[in-house]
């Protein structure tokens, strides 16, 4: 009993010791050491209003492209891949766990026995041969516990590292949604400019069809001559060719758009019928937020911290395996039957010690492996950091960029639209020819596409801003 006392003392003692882990404890780095600027160099948008982009997509005002981007996220590919990580990184993390709980398995055997035994006469005589079958079944049964001790911290620090991981993979499927969603819009915004451009189209092949009727009249009548009617056929024959080319662009969108979001092509064309040729646009949209809030929300910026706060575990797991183990090692047996018969159940319990001592400088290998893993995750932090601040500095100065763009494209359109309109009234009335009206015509056109240029730039300037910060924010962000 006293033996067995000293044994609970002993391993109470090691339990308490156990307390304590090798390695550092992990701190996450100051925006200084990672090189974090205090403020947007670029002009922030609506002069920096304190408005929130939350609830983002909703601000397009968009039903099409909230559903869209809903149906993206519930059925493409690569949200199941990223959930399929999580599971993973779960699964290890439950893993880990285990190893701070005793692990007992228990045994079992059963066993018959025929035994044939042969006796002779030993007088030397022809006395009797005689055998003697006998049947002897046994059995056993019992327990084997063995409980690692977490003298030196080895397995916490494996949880912490297995902790942080899951958290890293959580935020990687943010990130593919946020990707996902970026993507989907892009395409979307590109199919509504694509329509945007076709309805220029028609309008100006309803332009060109009645300039080639004047024209016709004016042939037939002998006051222009037959190459202006030619000219006016040529022209509406390459608007229709234009419009063509502009249809086949709008149906390859289109199926990308199918592509990513899973709705089909008879779904998708009811949708886009809606709103035909409009670009959508954030309402009110604006961004008043310190780069430090909102570049540790970005889900690669977290995962890739999280991941630095891994090597760090793995790191102190590597010191630890470098000192001693010790387990707590037990094992209860019960016999019966007639092959065991008075054998007693017996049980055994005490404490076993693994030190290293000599391992041709494996664990040494290992410990500066983790350590350079650690320094490698540290840089991955940082480059995600440049990266993430760059994206965001390119987004806003691309933003006030395309605003100044889709202003001065406007006007351009207005004025050229007021010119072709009287230019086109005077070649009605002969006041004027018409490879001049066509020049005019052209210059239009060309207006009206940059105009639609510089929407689709506005639009994806946004989304490349909503992708940059790593989706929805707010004030609150937790740093």
């Amino acid at each position: 009993m006293k033996t067995f006392s000293r044994y609970i003392l002993s391993l109470a003692i090691l339990i308490y010791i156990g307390g304590c882990a090798v390695g550092s404890d992990y701190v996450k780095p100051t925006p200084q050491q990672v090189n974090l600027p205090a403020e947007w160099h670029a002009k922030l948008p609506h002069n920096g209003s304190d408005l929130q982009l939350i609830d983002w997509w909703g601000q397009f005002k968009d039903p099409t492209l909230s559903y869209l981007i809903e149906s993206a996220l519930q059925t493409n590919p690569s949200i199941f891949q990223a959930i399929a990580k999580i599971k993973q990184a779960q699964a290890n993390l439950q893993g880990s766990r285990s190893f701070l709980f005793p692990s007992v398995t228990g045994i079992g055997s059963a066993e018959v026995d025929k035994n044939t035994i042969v006796s002779t006469n030993t007088t030397g005589g022809t006395g009797d041969v005689f055998s003697n079958n006998g049947m002897t079944n046994g059995y056993s049964a019992g327990v084997n516990m063995s409980w690692e001790i977490d003298l030196f911290g080895a397995n916490r620090r494996a949880i912490e590292a297995s902790e942080a991981r899951y958290a890293a993979s959580q935020q990687n499927w943010n990130d593919a949604k946020v990707s996902l969603a970026a993507q989907v819009a892009d395409v979307y915004v590109s199919i509504r400019q694509c329509q945007n451009l076709l309805l220029t189209y028609q309008e100006e092949n309803k332009s060109r069809l009645a300039t080639q009727n004047i024209t016709e009249l004016r042939v037939n009548a002998g006051f222009s001559p037959r190459t202006d009617g030619n000219q006016a056929s040529g022209s509406l024959y390459q608007n229709s060719s234009t419009l063509a080319q502009q249809r086949g662009v709008c149906e390859k969108y289109a199926n990308q758009l199918v592509a990513l979001s899973g709705v089909s092509h008879t779904q998708l064309e009811a949708k886009l019928s809606e709103s035909f040729g409009y670009i959508p646009l954030p309402k009110e949209v604006s961004i008043n937020a310190l780069p430090a809030e909102i570049i540790n929300q970005r889900p690669d910026v977290a995962a890739a911290e999280r991941n630095l706060a891994a090597a760090n575990a793995d790191l102190s797991v590597a010191i630890a395996n470098r000192y001693p183990q010790v387990s707590l090692t037990g094992s209860i047996s019960a016999n019966g039957g007639s092959l065991y018969a008075g054998q007693p159940t017996s049980w055994s319990l005490g404490p076993s010690i693994s030190l290293p001592f000599t391992d041709g400088g494996y664990l040494r290998a290992q410990e500066s492996l983790s350590s350079a893993k650690y320094e490698e995750a540290l840089a991955t932090y940082r480059s995600k950091i440049i990266n993430a601040v760059q994206e965001v500095e390119d987004s806003l100065v691309r933003i006030n960029a395309a605003n100044q763009r889709v202003v001065a494209a406007e006007k351009a359109e207005q004025n050229y639209a007021a010119y072709f309109e009287g230019y086109n009234q005077k070649y009605n009335t002969g006041w004027a020819n018409l490879l001049d009206l066509e020049t005019v015509r052209v210059t239009l056109i060309g207006s009206k596409e940059k105009l639609a240029s510089a929407k689709l730039e506005q639009v994806e300037a946004w989304i490349a801003l909503y992708k940059a910060v790593g989706g929805e924010w707010n004030k609150t962000i937790s740093q």
